[in-house]
C-alpha cells in the first residue's frame, strides 16, 4: 500500500529514534568540557580544604601529614610554594628536585591575581587539540604564599575512548530495538483500524452481519470507536430492513387500492355506458343507474378519505391538540354513534367505565378509534351478540371493545393492523369494509404514546388500544 498509516509510523518513529541519538551526541560533545570542567574544579576544592586541614592538624610538617597519601589516592599532585615560588613541599619529583614552582603553574597565579585576592583561589582549565586537559587549582595562603594542586586527563583518554564506543554501540542497539518495537507497536495500532476499514467497507456495501472485534478488548479511544461502529451497523441494519419493510407495505398498499378502487369504477362505467341505451328503452331504470352510481362514487370517496386519513397518520401530519375530557363524555358520543349507525344490530351493547379521573388526549381521535373498534366488532362479531365497550387504567389508559364470536388466529394479530387486510376475503361488498379501521386505531394509539392488543377470550374477542397518562404523555410527530 502506497500510503501505508503503517509504514508512515515507522518511518517517523526512526527518524524520532535517530533525531534523538543525534542530540545526545550533539548535547555530550557540547557539553562535555564544561562538565569535566566543573566537575574538577568542586574535586579539587574538596580536596584542597582536605589537605589544608590535614597540614594544620601535623602543624605543617609535611612529612607527618600524609599529604602524599591524599595526592595519590585523588590522581593529583600537590605543592606549596611561598609568594617568590620556592618549593617548601611537592610531591611532583622534578619540581621538587627544581625547587621553584613551573611555568604554568606561575603564569596561572599571575594571570589570576585578582581572583586569588578577591575570592582566595584561582582555577585554569586547558584543553588540547587530542582531548587531553590539565587543570591547576591556586588556593592563597595567608602569609605563606600558594597551595597548588595539578591533575591531568591524558591518563584518561582511553577511557574516554572506550566510553563513546560503548555510546555509539548502545545507541546502535536502541534504534535497532526501536525499530523493532515501532514495527511491533503500529501493527497493534495500525490492525485494529484496518479491520474498521474492512467493517465498513462492508457496510458500505450494506452488509450488516460482520462486526469489529478486537482481540486485546480494549476500552481505549480504538475501542470506543469500534463499539460506536458496531452500534452505527446495528442501527443501519435495523433502518434498511425498516426502509425495505416500508417499500413491501407501500407496494402492497397500491396493490390493494387499486383493487379497492378497481369495482366500483368498473360498476360506475359499465352503468354510465348503458344509461344512452336505457333512457331510450328503458327511461324508469334511469333512476337506479343515478342511484348505483352514486353509491359507488360515495364509498370510492369514503375510501379516499380513510386513505388521506392514514397517510396523514402515517407522515406525522396529524398532530394531535391533547385537553382533558371526562371518560363519560367520550362514551356517550360513541353510543351516539352506535345508536345512529347500528340501530339494527340484535344483540346487547353494554358500558363499564373504571375510570374516575380525567383523560388528557385528543378528543376527536381518540373518539373516532373506539368508534372503529365497535364497527369492527358488530361487523365481525355474532349477529346477536354482546358488544362491551371497556375503559380502565394502570400505568395507562385502556379502552377495550369485546364482541362475542369466533376467535382470530394467533398468526393474524400482527397482521389485522395492516392497511386493507381483511380477514374475511369473501365477505360481501355491502358491508363497505376496507380494512383501514383498525389501521387507524393504531396509529391513534401511536399518537398518544400508547399501543395496540388483542386478547382471545372463551367465547369471543377482545381487542383493545391503550394510550399513556397525562404525566407519561408522548406526542409523536412522526409515528410510522
Amino acid at each position: 500500500m502506497k500510503h501505508s498509516l503503517r509504514k508512515k509510523y515507522i518511518f517517523f518513529g526512526t527518524i524520532l529514534i535517530v533525531g534523538f541519538l543525534v542530540f545526545l551526541m550533539l548535547t555530550e560533545k557540547i557539553f562535555q568540557e564544561r562538565i569535566i570542567r566543573r566537575w574538577n574544579m568542586v574535586r579539587m576544592s574538596e580536596l584542597t580544604e582536605e589537605v589544608l586541614a590535614e597540614l594544620e592538624s601535623k602543624d605543617w610538617d609535611y612529612e607527618e601529614a600524609g599529604v602524599d597519601v591524599l595526592a595519590f589516592e585523588n590522581n593529583v599532585s600537590i605543592t606549596v610554594a611561598d609568594l617568590d615560588y620556592k618549593i617548601f613541599f611537592s610531591t611532583r619529583i622534578r619540581e621538587k628536585k627544581r625547587g621553584i614552582l613551573g611555568k604554568k603553574s606561575q603564569n596561572t597565579i599571575n594571570e589570576n591575581q585578582e581572583s586569588l585576592d578577591k575570592m582566595g583561589y584561582a582555577f585554569y582549565s586547558d584543553f588540547d587539540d587530542d582531548s587531553s586537559a590539565s587543570f591547576i587549582y591556586v588556593r592563597r595562603l595567608e602569609e605563606q604564599g600558594y597551595l597548588v594542586l595539578r591533575t591531568s586527563l591524558s591518563g584518561l583518554k582511553n577511557s574516554f575512548l572506550v566510553m563513546e564506543i560503548c555510546f555509539i554501540l548502545a545507541a546502535g542497539m536502541t534504534l535497532i530495538c526501536g525499530c523493532f518495537v515501532l514495527v511491533w507497536l503500529t501493527g497493534k495500532m495500525v490492525r485494529p483500524i484496518g479491520e474498521m476499514n474492512r467493517v465498513t467497507g462492508q457496510i458500505a456495501r450494506l452488509d450488516f452481519d460482520e462486526k469489529i472485534e478486537l482481540k486485546t478488548g480494549q476500552k481505549d479511544e480504538l475501542g470506543e470507536l469500534a463499539d460506536s461502529i458496531n452500534t452505527m451497523s446495528d442501527h443501519l441494519k435495523k433502518a434498511v430492513e425498516d426502509l425495505k419493510e416500508d417499500v413491501e407495505n407501500r407496494k402492497i398498499l397500491v396493490r390493494n387500492l387499486a383493487h379497492e378502487l378497481k369495482t366500483p369504477v368498473a360498476v360506475i362505467m359499465g352503468y354510465a355506458e348503458n344509461m344512452p341505451s336505457i333512457a331510450e328503452s328503458c327511461p324508469e331504470k334511469l333512476g337506479k343507474y343515478c342511484t348505483v352510481i352514486s353509491s359507488e362514487c360515495e364509498r370510492m370517496d369514503a375510501l379516499i378519505c380513510l386513505m388521506l386519513e392514514v397517510s396523514a397518520y402515517e407522515e406525522g401530519a396529524k398532530i394531535i391538540a391533547p385537553s382533558l375530557f371526562g371518560a363519560d363524555e367520550l362514551l356517550e358520543e360513541v353510543r351516539k354513534c352506535y345508536n345512529n349507525e347500528f340501530s339494527d344490530h340484535q344483540g346487547s351493547y353494554k358500558e363499564e367505565n373504571h375510570i374516575s379521573s380525567q383523560i388528557y388526549g385528543d378528543k376527536r381521535i381518540l373518539e373516532n378509534a373506539l368508534y372503529n373498534l365497535i364497527k369492527n366488532a358488530v361487523r365481525y362479531g355474532r349477529k346477536d351478540g354482546l358488544i362491551r365497550v371497556r375503559l380502565w387504567e394502570d400505568s395507562h389508559i385502556h379502552f377495550s371493545v369485546y364482541n362475542e364470536g369466533n376467535n382470530i388466529p394467533r398468526e393474524e394479530h400482527e397482521k389485522i393492523w395492516d392497511v386493507f387486510y381483511k380477514r374475511d376475503s369473501a365477505r360481501k361488498r355491502e358491508n363497505r369494509s376496507f380494512g383501514v379501521g383498525l389501521s387507524i386505531v393504531k396509529y391513534a394509539a401511536l399518537a398518544h404514546g400508547g399501543g395496540v392488543a388483542i386478547h382471545n377470550m372463551e367465547d369471543g374477542v377482545e381487542v383493545e388500544f391503550f394510550i399513556s397518562p397525562e404525566k407519561n404523555m408522548v406526542c409523536y410527530k412522526n409515528m410510522s
